[in-house]
């Protein structure tokens, strides 16, 4: 493993059980995670994208071991953390944090924020009483609260503050890597500007390294470096580049086409994404994509297509991948126009 990678997966699954009958026998599976291979290098934003049920949160908490792969491998910091258990997997997850969609659900809301925060410090023999008080005081301060919210129960604060405060939960002991699993879905627009300028500015103080979930295209070129969309389990593109304007795969594009934005010009065009996600119980053979996609051909039924590489280290999981033209239409002057904002 290099020495620039945080964190490493390969083949990594996650297979949710489905009972029934009298006896709740398994009848089946949900494949929410079903082979995905990524890196992560240190310092870095990876962005992961998709519908709502594509598996990205999943993604995110498998990695973070808050739950069990069913297959796969995952590693962090060079270390194989695929199946530790016990004390190792608790000194492992002192360098791995998430910070949840909802905050107020993340929140104990009988106890107060200072006691949240300080929790870890605590559970993990760092600190106690005073000394612990003046250590989430700093981590407050760092996030743009004060002292004077120390003593207030999560119901006082508003959802920008509230999730300031799990972003200081979540810097608590150092980590090295965090999951921010769309930390800014519960905020109003200026508060999300405002939330992910802070989380900009952590990164660069702690040398922190991120993996941004989001279902936001324009949020995540903005805060990644590089970013991943996910599709019924599965990463079908992989890029460092502009993806208004270099998507490659059908249904990124697609995703692209969809995002609304404020001109008169665009009020017309065609939507080229339709239908919803198959089920993850029973996916499409071949492509997963292909039930939905305009450029799909009898391979794409049969074959399911490798993530490769299309230059520049631009990955695409399709079979046509650098051949499709996507044409100088309206859906493509609407990608232009939405790379420029």
């Amino acid at each position: 493993m290099s020495d620039d990678v945080l964190v490493r997966t390969r083949g990594l699954k996650k297979y949710f059980p489905l009972t029934g009958g009298v006896f709740r026998k398994v009848i089946g599976k949900v494949h929410a995670v079903d082979g995905v291979d990524l890196d992560i290098t240190r310092g870095e934003t990876l962005g992961v994208v998709g519908e709502s049920g594509c598996g990205k949160t999943t993604l995110g908490r498998t990695i973070l071991r808050l739950l069990s792969p069913s297959g796969g491998t995952i590693e962090f910091d060079g270390v194989d953390i695929t199946e530790i258990k016990g004390r190792e997997l608790r000194e492992t997850r002192r360098n791995m944090q998430i910070v949840f969609q909802d905050p107020m659900a993340s929140l104990n809301p009988r106890i107060t924020v200072k006691n949240s925060v300080g929790e870890p410090f605590i559970v993990n023999g760092i600190a106690r009483g005073p000394r612990m008080r003046d250590l989430v005081l700093n981590l407050f301060l760092k996030v743009g609260l004060t002292e004077d919210h120390l003593n207030r129960f999560p119901h006082e604060f508003s959802g920008g503050q509230r999730q300031r405060i799990c972003i200081a939960r979540a810097l608590a002991l150092n980590p090295k890597f965090i999951v921010m699993d769309e930390p800014t879905s519960s905020t109003d627009v200026s508060v999300q500007a405002q939330t992910l300028n802070l989380m900009k500015d952590l990164q660069d103080e702690f040398k922190l390294t991120y993996m941004f979930i989001s279902h936001n295209l324009s949020i995540v070129k903005h805060m990644s470096d590089r970013l991943a969309v996910m599709y019924l389990g599965k990463i079908v593109e992989l890029t460092s580049g502009d993806i208004f304007r270099e998507a490659q795969h059908p249904y990124t594009f697609a995703l692209v086409s969809s995002v609304p934005i404020p001109d008169p010009k665009f009020a017309g065009r065609a939507q080229l994404l339709k239908g919803e996600v198959p089920s993850p119980i029973n996916p499409p053979r071949g492509c997963r994509f292909h039930p939905r996609c305009i450029f799909c051909k009898d391979i794409c039924t049969l074959e399911e297509p490798e993530l490769k590489d299309v230059g520049d280290g631009h990955l695409v999981a399709c079979h046509f991948a650098g051949e499709l033209d996507f044409g100088e239409s309206v859906q493509q002057e609407y990608a232009f126009a939405l790379a420029d904002t």
